[in-house]
């Protein structure tokens, strides 16, 4: 409400979204919690009327405008008004459009005020806090866990595996970042590989190790970790799958009983395919984000809507076309700036790679809180610090 940085707010409002951890098999637990987002809301509104920041717009701003339109729109003519204007439905088709540009706009605004700092280091420090936070929520379930754990040597299931893979492979690149700083964070780097393994997801598992290969070629490229222990680790590794490989995969699936990796009777395949019918029965406007017509393959935890869990057939199946064209608008706008260069570029171009990657086989940027806003600052940060001059890396406001 007082302070002129908005930023100072930032890392403690989504660090609150990693408490859903704990009630992961009900969210519905945080409701009553609702009306506390009059505090927010309000001192938000202060501190904009107080320091009447003008209004700023980058390049996120048209796809970000695209965006609202198609998550308003679709479902157009198909999907029923009592399902529209559900309040989960209201929650994603706002919290995926309007309220994401509403925010892009407020913090693009109140970025454009000078700052004291440099804005990459800040937000590379954000990340690493929200990273580190879900290290801990994993290491805390295990001390939860530990007897059921040791029992077996198995990784028991864990509700919240896929929002942690989520959020770690994300938030990886901060560590590295953090690590050429100084080389004592490398173990921040190592802690971020166990948690990603020991959430037993298989998208943290083979998304998690593409970020850490390319973590690993950002150190190389800035000289803060020599060629040869790259491939010295590249080479352990795959010794490590070679001898140790059955045990490794009893260790990761075990209480999955006989899975396979990729497995050809779980929902997911029906999720996919149920996404593309709905496309091309649908194909202009898509069912809506917030139909109920597949909850017959996938309920989910209550509070979430229904995922086909895949970025792609998510656009195609709820907004057709026209949220293809939309999105696709958005992703051109922040591919161009990615490709201006840059170390501020580069991590936030793995920062959304890691985005996308967790995207293609979990909901991912289609949670509004915390994935989808902590994208938009991210691009936010980028816009700032790409435009003027004085953020260029390189140079450091003081």
């Amino acid at each position: 409400m007082f302070c002129r940085d908005i930023l100072a707010a930032a890392t403690p409002f989504l660090m609150i979204f990693l408490l859903s951890t704990v009630k992961y098999d009900s969210l519905a637990v945080f409701l009553p919690c609702a009306p506390l987002a009059v505090l927010p809301i309000g001192g938000l509104l202060v501190h904009f009327l107080r320091w009447r920041a003008p209004i700023t717009v980058g390049r996120s701003g048209p796809g970000l405008a695209a965006v609202t339109i198609a998550t308003l729109l679709g479902g157009l003519g198909t999907i029923p008004a009592k399902e529209y204007f559900s309040p989960l439905s209201l929650y994603y088709t706002l919290g995926l459009g309007l309220g994401l540009l509403v925010t892009y706009v407020l913090l693009r605004s109140d970025l454009a005020a000078p700052r004291l700092y440099d804005l990459l280091q800040r937000l590379m420090q954000m990340l690493y806090t929200l990273g580190l936070a879900m290290v801990l929520a994993i290491g805390c379930f295990y001390m939860d866990h530990w007897a059921e754990f040791a029992k077996s040597w198995e990784i028991p299931p864990i509700l919240f595996r896929n929002f942690a893979a989520t959020i770690l492979v994300a938030t990886l690149p901060a560590a590295f970042y953090m690590a050429r700083r100084s080389r004592l964070h490398l173990m921040g780097v190592l802690l971020w590989a166990l948690a990603l393994f020991f959430t037993g997801s298989r998208t943290a598992l083979l998304f998690g190790s593409v970020m850490l290969l390319l973590g690993m070629l950002y150190l190389v490229r800035w000289k803060k970790l020599p060629l040869w222990i790259f491939f010295a680790v590249l080479v352990t590794a795959a010794v490590a799958v070679l001898l140790f490989g059955q045990q490794i995969y009893e260790l990761f699936f075990g209480c999955r009983g006989d899975m396979d990796f990729i497995d050809p009777h779980e929902s997911r395949w029906a999720l996919l395919t149920r996404g593309l019918q709905d496309f091309l029965h649908h194909p202009v406007f898509g069912v809506g984000l917030g139909n109920q017509k597949n909850h017959d393959i996938f309920t989910g935890v209550p509070g979430s809507m229904v995922f086909y869990h895949n970025s792609l057939l998510q656009i195609l199946g709820s907004m057709g076309l026209m949220g293809l064209a939309a999105y696709g608008t958005l992703l051109w706008g922040r591919v161009r700036l990615l490709l201006r260069g840059g170390e501020a570029a580069h991590l936030v171009g793995l920062f959304y790679l890691g985005m996308q990657l967790t995207s293609l086989t979990n909901p991912g940027l289609f949670c509004p809180l915390p994935s989808a806003m902590l994208t938009v600052l991210a691009f936010a940060v980028l816009e700032r610090y790409m435009d003027d001059p004085a953020y260029l890396p390189g140079r450091t406001i003081r």
